[in-house]
């Protein structure tokens, strides 16, 4: 302690983290002291003590990860999963049977999160939240732009709503302009969505033209991306999956088509709210 005081010493051994947290019980100590000797002051002791609970709250109330994986696996969840699960699957069905496309795969995922609990500052709007997601890889041959009319007229006959930014009107325009504006540059490529009637979720249409060559000369031309099974880690409480072994597919199946299609969905089917009293 050569040098220094002691109050100096201890305060350097302290973390950072530590710190911040004493500054801030030192400041709301300050805080209720100051209501409790002004009065007539807007801030009262009552809501510098409802200001503490607030900033604990997040973490006084917080699920453990036992509550979050025991609710997580629970039968109503469980059957609300599979509800879930075969409404999206019925209605991609539908939507694939498009006289083009000949199905090739199916992937699925089902994962569950518990909410950010960090009681210093702004928490997920959850205590735990379950959410699926279906993508469905298909094959196709033929003029791409005619494959995906009829991809729009399934998913319209299905009760499907097109997306305002992503209907097959803006994919026709970008294939009759060869993908270029009139100066010759790039254009991005539109996309292909729909709104699902009194549902909170939508169906994606995806698609790779020429996919095998584009493929071939690049890694980065490649449509098929894998998408990795989550880890058990908290937050993370539960997670099933279906992956597609994408390199099998890119060569078995898939490869005697001259295009890739995608069809794809997903929905947040339940969800835990945080305390009404927080």
């Amino acid at each position: 302690m050569r040098g220094e005081d002691s109050r100096t010493w201890h305060s350097r051994r302290l973390t950072t983290p530590v710190k911040q947290v004493l500054r801030l019980m030192l400041r709301l100590k300050a805080a209720v002291i100051l209501a409790t000797m002004t009065p007539r002051h807007l801030v009262t002791a009552a809501a510098a003590a409802a200001l503490v609970l607030t900033l604990t709250a997040c973490g006084s109330d917080a699920p453990t990860r036992e509550e979050a994986s025991r609710e997580a696996q629970s039968a109503a969840v469980r059957q609300a999963s599979a509800s879930s699960a075969e409404q999206i699957s019925i209605l991609l069905s539908e939507v694939g049977r498009a006289e083009p496309l000949r199905p090739v795969a199916v992937a699925t995922q089902d994962i569950c999160h518990a909410g950010d609990t960090n009681g210093l500052w702004a928490h997920d709007e959850y205590r735990l939240s379950c959410s699926l997601s279906e993508i469905r890889y298909l094959g196709a041959d033929g003029d791409l732009v005619k494959v995906l009319r009829e991809v729009d007229k399934r998913a319209r006959a299905a009760g499907l709503v097109p997306h305002t930014d992503s209907a097959i009107e803006e994919i026709e325009r970008y294939y009759a302009a060869n993908g270029r504006t009139e100066d010759g540059l790039l254009l991005p490529l539109p996309g292909l969505g729909y709104l699902v009637h009194e549902q909170d979720w939508t169906v994606q249409v995806g698609w790779s033209k020429d996919w095998i060559a584009q493929a071939e000369w690049s890694r980065l031309g490649d449509p098929l991306s894998s998408q990795p099974v989550p880890d058990l880690i908290w937050p993370t409480v539960f997670v099933e999956a279906r992956p597609v072994d994408l390199d099998a597919l890119r060569d078995g199946p898939l490869r005697r088509h001259q295009h890739v299609v995608t069809l794809s969905s997903g929905t947040t089917y339940h969800e835990v709210p945080w305390p009404a009293s927080r």
